[in-house]
């Protein structure tokens, strides 16, 4: 969080106020801004986004103008291209920039709905042993193993204790900025049953004992996914880099040796770059999609 509050203050000391009328522009991304957390708000992040594109600007363009001219030695094409490169980097970093907040919601969505089942089957413990609703929410704010739902519940805590708010108000408050549907449903059950006086302790055993048959039918369908992509792995990396090396290392010998050469570079290629990349792919893909934080 330093980063972000470095940018804004630089941001905000460069521009001014100059920038607000832009601001606007950007109120697609402000849900999804209070959905990640950043704790920022939507002039701040759009004021450090500006801030951030201008530095970049500022070092960039000289810089591969100077490398440019040495190795063109021309000055207008070398102008030409870096202007290109550098318009091609900042629109991309924007991206970056617009698309974050989105990331970070749904990062943070996949970590509470990993921790959702053991974390609510924790408050029904809590919720049975008589203690005032407020108390689930301190303890399990406590516990850094459950990550970003911990936060979650320090938010509610943080909002009755330290600003005075009603728990009802700020269980609302959580709900409605939440990035996890089922935290959602979860809280603005909580919320009922708290309006009614009903029973706490029940609900969230009900609530637990849905959301662990829930994660006990993606861990399911995660192993036949998992069972697909292994055999997939196998079958197109591994074997056929092991079927490349071997039909060019057969080639490069009928062939009397002509090629060889290039023969080895693919090889070197496959071996040393290909594999490792589709190695790294292939575990990415399986972290992305494994229902565990």
């Amino acid at each position: 969080m330093d980063i972000w509050k470095t940018l804004k203050d630089l941001s905000f000391k460069f521009f001014g106020r100059s920038l607000e009328p832009f601001v606007g522009y950007f109120d697609s991304i402000k849900y999804d801004l209070l959905k990640a957390n950043l704790e920022l708000s939507l002039t701040e992040y759009v004021y450090s986004m500006m801030f951030a594109l201008l530095m970049l600007f500022v070092i960039e363009f000289p810089t591969i103008v100077v490398i440019t001219s040495i190795i063109l030695k021309d000055a207008a094409i070398s102008f030409l291209f870096s202007f290109t490169i550098t318009t091609v980097i900042l629109l991309l970093v924007f991206f970056i920039f617009y698309t974050y907040p989105s990331m970070a919601s749904g990062k943070r969505k996949k970590s509470i709905d990993a921790t959702l089942p053991f974390g609510t089957t924790y408050m029904a413990t809590i919720a049975s042993s008589r203690a005032p609703p407020i108390a689930m929410f301190k303890i399990l704010s406590q516990f850094n193993e459950y990550g970003e739902l911990s936060i979650e519940a320090g938010k509610i805590y943080r909002d009755v204790e330290a600003f005075g708010m009603d728990l009802l108000g700020a269980i609302r408050k959580t709900a409605s900025r939440t990035p996890s549907e089922e935290l959602k449903e979860l809280l603005w059950g909580l919320d009922t049953v708290l309006s009614s006086g009903g029973n706490v302790g029940e609900f969230l055993h009900e609530k637990s004992r849905s959301f662990i048959g829930e994660y006990r039918r993606s861990l399911e369908k995660y192993s036949k996914i998992l069972s697909l992509l292994i055999e997939v792995y196998l079958t197109v990396v591994l074997v056929g880099s092991i079927f490349f090396i071997i039909m060019t290392a057969l080639m490069s010998i009928l062939g009397g040796g002509g090629g060889s050469s290039s023969m080895l570079f693919l090889q070197f290629m496959v071996i040393f770059v290909a594999l490792p990349c589709a190695s790294i792919g292939f575990i990415a893909l399986l972290k992305a999609i494994s229902p565990s934080a």
